[in-house]
């Protein structure tokens, strides 16, 4: 695969239609679902419990008709990073009498909690990236907008401005893709000019190479976008706090319910099981 097909390789805001139940659900009981598994995973302290919910979220790409492409495709990219984080989490521990040694180098030691740190390091992460992925994938862009904006209006109460929070997430969504196009833009005019961009290169000091001279005119491109982006909020009149009206309506169901209390009982399990 070419080196700057950037857009094509961002999973991030990638909706996915298929119809299936994890879509027909209320927005908002999606978004729940997906933070309470999201906080479960990061604070499961098992390997056991980790692994149980890197495999709850096959089963959900598998639900939501997520062909198993996608599942690879999300995890793919930032396996060689995690792959090298989870190298330091081998020789992290010390021996000891509870943490036993399975062989050293130098004053490098390996033990028990070095590899079950390293493999919990990996499991966790992938099982982030799945869960952030398929919210991507069963949540449109007015899902989350709408859906966020309905979780959050409750703190209108408490003078805290939900709209802009929402507006927040909103161009965050939008702002990735754009970002994926631009720099897939400049490396493909730096690759016209003579760069080496679309030819793979396995060495990892010639890629450092080929990204620096991308930083820059990325930075400045992000920079313009955003003053022209404020720019036009501005003249919209936007930051005048009023009330605003949506042709979107969410209805809950009780199938919502049940998703969420299922949700929420799986969620726990990985917890403190």
């Amino acid at each position: 695969m070419s080196n700057f097909e950037f857009s094509q390789n961002l999973n991030f805001g990638q909706y996915l239609p298929t119809n299936s139940p994890l879509h027909n659900l209320d927005a908002r009981a999606r978004i729940l679902i997906f933070t309470m598994l999201m906080i479960a995973i990061i604070f499961a302290q098992s390997p056991i419990m980790v692994l149980s919910g890197l495999i709850l979220m096959l089963i959900l790409f598998r639900l939501a008709k997520v062909p198993l492409k996608y599942t690879w495709k999300a995890i793919r990219t930032p396996l060689p990073f995690l792959f090298f984080l989870a190298i330091f989490q081998l020789f992290r521990f010390a021996p000891g009498i509870n943490n036993q040694q399975l062989f050293s180098i130098s004053s490098l030691s390996l033990t028990i909690s070095g590899v079950i740190a390293a493999v919990m390091l990996i499991l966790r992460f992938s099982a982030l990236i799945m869960v952030i992925s398929l919210a991507s994938f069963t949540l449109s862009t007015s899902d989350i907008i709408y859906g966020m904006q309905s979780l959050l209006r409750p703190l209108n109460w408490l003078h805290i401005p939900s709209e802009d929070i929402v507006m927040i997430i909103q161009i965050t969504i939008r702002f990735l893709p754009m970002l994926g196009q631009a720099t897939e833009q400049i490396t493909k005019a730096q690759a016209a000019r003579g760069a080496a961009w679309g030819v793979k290169e396995k060495n990892p000091l010639r890629r450092i190479k080929l990204i620096i001279p991308v930083i820059i005119p990325m930075f400045l491109t992000s920079l313009q976008r955003a003053e022209t982006m404020a720019l036009a909020m501005d003249a919209r009149g936007y930051g005048n706090h009023i009330q605003r009206g949506s042709y979107q309506q969410f209805i809950f169901q009780l199938k919502d319910g049940c998703a969420l209390a299922a949700a929420l009982l799986l969620s726990l399990i990985i917890l403190f099981l």
